[in-house]
């Protein structure tokens, strides 16, 4: 009698010796993606060291009544950097092209407060031509990087710090309150979302400083697709993708539908090929009133949000300070209380990640968070841009990073004392 094991170990035996006959086959077919993983980051790595990079500051006038609406148009412009790069497979395997990065960086260097946008020298004429088209007396300036002022051996016996990334706490399609929420729509008052957070970086010590930076890259429209099938989901429609079809039955599916169509265009009145086109809006509507008003506040955010342009992003921020002066409370409650107002409960919030926050709990904490500080003051640095990152539209960008408006007073706001004024006719050219 044949045991069950008998059975497995002969199949092994022959699935080994079927390997050995067949391995000049099947080892580059288990090997390939190995291949192209790797290569494709080795030639990627080598693009992204061979660019040129440009780091703009930019100051307005302290008599700017432009909001965060004017970012919002900014970002909405750059969305066309999309796809403008890789056009073959070439671009992608052999010559390791990607999509281009941006980072809106704020930076508060002992209270006196900058804010900067990173591009690629290629890039950069485009940047200044949009920040002139919202911001017509903005100074734009090309500065040296301020990173270059701190070791990379942080922690030392001189410096100390403490980062982090910060992660969504739920799906890309809920989205982060944004400047509309801010302002009373009555009496057209606005809250600047900035303000708190200018207002405790100019009160740093000498020696303290933080920074922040967002970088984006523009997205393809996945994350709207996905928001699709959330709000399919949350009024109780069948998603999409549940709706799994075979050839035939798709085949079938659009026959019935022609005929279906074309009897209708004999037969019946415009009035009725107008009700079957409006059905299913209808029929969403029917869902959308047995929700709670909590539920339908959380659908029609989602779906606003989706009708703005979108950039994978990445929040990254840190606080480093002269050792005798380090003070991480004081850091993490500046930078918190600003991203916090961003969250809702109800829809998204900002919350550190924990693959890359300065801190261990357990065995080796002080080597392994040696280890983490180092590494992201590297990648802060390098403006690294590693993994896909998560999904903001353009309005959550741009009440997260905009020019502080006239309202916000702190003394070491970054300003120009007088607008550009554009010079007299007449004058001899």
């Amino acid at each position: 009698m044949l045991t069950p094991s008998f059975v497995l170990i002969e199949s092994l035996k022959e699935s080994v010796g079927f390997y050995y006959q067949w391995w000049w086959f099947f080892t580059p077919l288990l090997l390939w993606p190995i291949f192209k993983l790797a290569w494709v980051n080795y030639v990627q790595e080598k693009y992204i060291r061979n660019i040129k990079w440009k780091l703009l500051e930019i100051k307005i006038s302290k008599e700017s009544e432009k909001r965060p609406k004017t970012m919002d148009e900014f970002f909405s412009a750059i969305y066309s950097t999309r796809d403008v790069v890789i056009d073959t497979l070439f671009d992608v395997y052999l010559a390791g092209m990607l999509d281009i990065w941006f980072s809106f960086e704020i930076v508060s260097i002992e209270g006196d407060v900058h804010f900067y946008i990173r591009t690629p020298d290629k890039s950069k004429e485009m940047i200044e031509a949009q920040i002139y088209a919202q911001y017509p007396e903005a100074e734009i300036k090309e500065v040296e990087d301020y990173v270059t002022d701190i070791p990379d051996d942080i922690p030392s016996k001189d410096y100390e710090l403490w980062g982090t990334d910060m992660v969504l706490g739920r799906e890309d399609a809920y989205p982060l309150r944004t400047y509309k929420d801010y302002e009373d729509i009555g009496s057209g008052e606005f809250v600047d979302p900035i303000s708190n957070f200018i207002e405790g970086v100019s009160k740093l010590r000498k020696g303290e400083q933080i920074w922040m930076q967002i970088l984006v890259r523009a997205a393809d429209d996945t994350w709207k697709r996905e928001a699709e099938e959330l709000v399919l989901s949350l009024i109780g429609r069948k998603s999409k993708k549940d709706k799994k079809e075979g050839i035939f039955s798709l085949i079938l599916s659009e026959i019935v539908d022609i005929g279906r169509y074309t009897l209708h265009g004999f037969f019946s009145t415009q009035e009725a090929l107008e009700k079957g086109e409006n059905k299913e809006e209808k029929e969403h509507l029917s869902m959308m009133l047995h929700l709670s008003p909590g539920e339908k506040e959380v659908v029609t955010a989602i779906e606003e949000s989706t009708k703005r342009p979108g950039f994978e992003s990445n929040v990254r921020w840190i606080y480093l300070a002269k050792r005798d002066i380090f003070n991480k409370t004081k850091g993490n409650a500046i930078v918190f209380s600003y991203l916090s107002q961003f969250g809702s409960q109800d829809l998204n919030f900002l919350i550190p990640d924990k693959k890359t926050k300065t801190s261990a709990y357990y065995f080796l904490t002080d080597y392994r968070k040696a280890l983490r500080k180092r590494a992201i003051l590297r990648k802060y640095k390098r403006r690294e841009f590693d993994k896909k990152g998560y999904v903001f539209n353009t309005q959550e960008l741009a009440t997260m990073y905009h020019f502080p408006t006239f309202e916000v007073v702190a003394p070491m706001s970054p300003r120009i004392d007088a607008k550009r004024g554009k010079p007299p006719t007449g004058l001899p050219v």
